[in-house]
């Protein structure tokens, strides 16, 4: 199967509307992030990853797999680029702990449409934005969560603002060209150094229009649409995990990589 009829099926199963431009874009989002899981379980089983465009799309869209941002915002890009839209990838460094010295290990997508200059991201777990955000704007608003957008030359930094909750930085994006070596090798740190964080902790995320689904190792947790906490329990159990991935995150990794993982999990918990 060559790309073309690979990106046919994924937009076939995402059901998108006869929308155009904005309209359309976000839908894309709303519906790939309700649909293909934030998964770190097949990093965490030590497998190896390509980013192969049909590796890639046997693994997430045919395979029901999941996979983090390297693999997700590629598959987003290339649906944009057939759809006809004047789309590129960054790097952006993840300033979720607050250092400035993080290496540059998130792949995302710039959107140029009708004037203005949009990201685009379907692959930043729990935390990933619901829809587009315009970096010609200082703010943008987002359901029940605002986004404080600020450029400096190339230099992009968006910071959360969530109800009931501190401002938190999500990421520095860079807007200056890259090509695929480059995310390769962010993407090799990111699944195979030992000290890469989804290389150490599982993470599981869906996020649809009224909820936030997240497994942060041996925790499941849920939050509603104005960001409530309304659900957080243990996962005490390879059973419990491999129910949750499949009847709420809708995955379905094989059975090894759900065993791995949680051993993975628990060992860590353990030391």
């Amino acid at each position: 199967m060559t790309s073309a009829p690979m990106i046919e099926e994924y937009l076939h199963r995402l059901a998108l509307s006869e929308a155009k431009g904005v309209v359309l874009v976000t839908e894309l989002i709303e519906k790939h992030l309700a649909r293909y899981a934030f998964s770190s379980l097949n990093v965490l089983a030590g497998q190896s990853l390509s980013l192969q465009t049909d590796a890639l799309f046997e693994r997430l869209v045919v395979n029901q797999q999941g996979g983090y941002c390297f693999e997700h915002n590629k598959i987003a890009y290339l649906a944009l680029k057939h759809l006809g839209f004047d789309v590129r990838s960054v790097l952006a460094r993840v300033m979720l702990n607050g250092k400035s010295t993080n290496p540059r290990t998130h792949r995302m997508n710039v959107l140029e449409l009708d004037g203005e200059t949009y990201l685009v991201d379907v692959g930043f777990g729990n935390k990933t934005p619901r829809g587009l955000l315009n970096i010609n704007q200082r703010t943008c608003t987002i359901g029940h969560d605002t986004y404080q957008i600020t450029r400096n030359g190339d230099v992009v930094t968006v910071v959360l603002h969530e109800p009931e909750q501190p401002p938190l930085t999500l990421y520095e994006v860079e807007l200056y060209g890259v090509v695929e070596a480059d995310f390769e090798v962010a993407h090799f740190y990111s699944h195979q150094h030992s000290d890469a964080v989804f290389v150490n902790n599982l993470v599981v995320s869906l996020i649809t229009a009224s909820h936030r689904y997240l497994i942060r190792n041996q925790q499941f947790l849920v939050w509603d649409a104005a960001g409530h906490l309304i659900t957080d329990k243990s996962i005490d159990s390879v059973e419990a995990l491999t129910q949750l991935v499949h009847e709420v995150f809708l995955l379905q990794p094989p059975k090894a990589v759900l065993e791995t993982a949680f051993a993975q999990v628990a060992a860590n918990a353990a030391a």
